[in-house]
């Protein structure tokens, strides 16, 4: 299949730091939208790396590019980059890689329905090509422990399905070279696998806390938030559980303290997806401290109406306390 741009820096990348996938996207988005540079208005984006790595990324990106022939502003070269990589895929299709449904069910042994119910739960996934769906054929292979490949299928769901099939094919460093088709048989191998197979999916998905001073009904756009704590976890998992991870595991936070003593503000939670233009709002909660009680109102929710709570406070110290026992208590 033909490389763009794209994929050559992203694996390039991949293979000289360990970045999350999500992290390392919008860095090549940004940067080869920007000349091949880094915009300085972004830069802080990315406090967490040194300049040394911004800037060796930046030469991974402008190589790569150069490597795959790609001018970001040429339509015409991008378009030929296109036709490239559709006749690549085109080619898995002719040499038996991507099976019609009906040929994989047959390979399979079971009914269309049956089929129905694997792609569903993210036991097999299918790819587009030409506008017909198409099953890897890896996923059809007796040779492999089709149970636990289903089940490492199931854990990846949130990448692409192109990014699935490079991640099941691909040797990795953090399986110790080994790919994970090879990883299936062994008990211990297989407990490796799924831990990474967690790990990678998680990078396809960020989700962002953002706490304003005030009430609000829509995120302000002129002033900075009081905190922001975003962290990579799996899209499938709960709102507030994840929203409650962001806060705790460490992720990207700023500021880093110390922290307003503020008794009234509004928490929004956000999702954004590697390759997303835009992040997508989960949730908006106006947070008031009143005297021992805590008042909540849940402006935005998915699946909620509107709707108000009190609770005790308790002794929380500063804002980031504060929102950690309003979710708690939601969860």
């Amino acid at each position: 299949m033909a490389n763009s741009g794209w994929d050559i820096a992203m694996r390039r990348i991949d293979s000289e730091y360990d970045l999350p996938q999500f992290i390392a996207a919008r860095l090549v988005r940004n940067i080869a939208a920007n000349k091949f540079r880094l915009p300085a208005n972004d830069r802080s984006m990315f406090q967490q790396l040194p300049d040394d790595v911004i800037a060796r990324i930046e030469q991974i990106v402008h190589d790569a590019y150069l490597e795959a022939g790609e001018d970001v502003g040429g339509d015409i070269l991008r378009e030929h980059l296109w036709q490239q990589a559709f006749d690549g895929r085109r080619g898995m299709i002719a040499n038996g890689e991507l099976l019609p449904p009906t040929e994989f069910r047959r390979r399979i042994g079971v009914t269309e329905k049956r089929l129905e119910q694997l792609l569903g739960d993210g036991s097999l996934f299918s790819v587009e090509v030409d506008g017909a769906l198409f099953i890897p054929a890896v996923l059809a292979n007796r040779a492999h422990n089709l149970r636990r490949l289903r089940a490492t299928c199931r854990i990846i769901v949130p990448a692409p399905p192109w990014c699935r099939i490079d991640f099941l094919s691909s040797p990795r460093g953090s399986l110790g070279d080994r790919g994970p088709l090879d990883m299936l048989d062994d008990d211990d191998d297989f407990k490796t696998l799924r831990q990474v197979a967690a790990a990678w999916a998680a990078e396809w998905s960020r989700t962002t806390v953002k706490l304003y001073e005030g009430t609000h009904e829509t995120e302000p756009s002129d002033v900075p938030p009081l905190y922001t704590a975003s962290a990579e976890i799996d899209p499938r998992r709960r709102l507030w559980e994840r929203a409650s991870e962001a806060l705790k595991v460490h992720g990207y936070q700023w500021p880093l303290g110390p922290y307003s003593d503020v008794r009234k503000f509004t928490l929004f939670v956000e999702r954004e997806t590697a390759g997303d233009a835009a992040p997508t709002p989960e949730a908006c909660m106006q947070i008031v401290v009143d005297g021992e009680d805590i008042r909540i109102r849940l402006v935005a929710a998915p699946g909620a109406t509107p709707r108000s709570q009190t609770f005790p406070a308790l002794k929380q110290k500063n804002l980031i306390d504060l929102a950690k026992r309003v979710i708690a208590h939601l969860k």
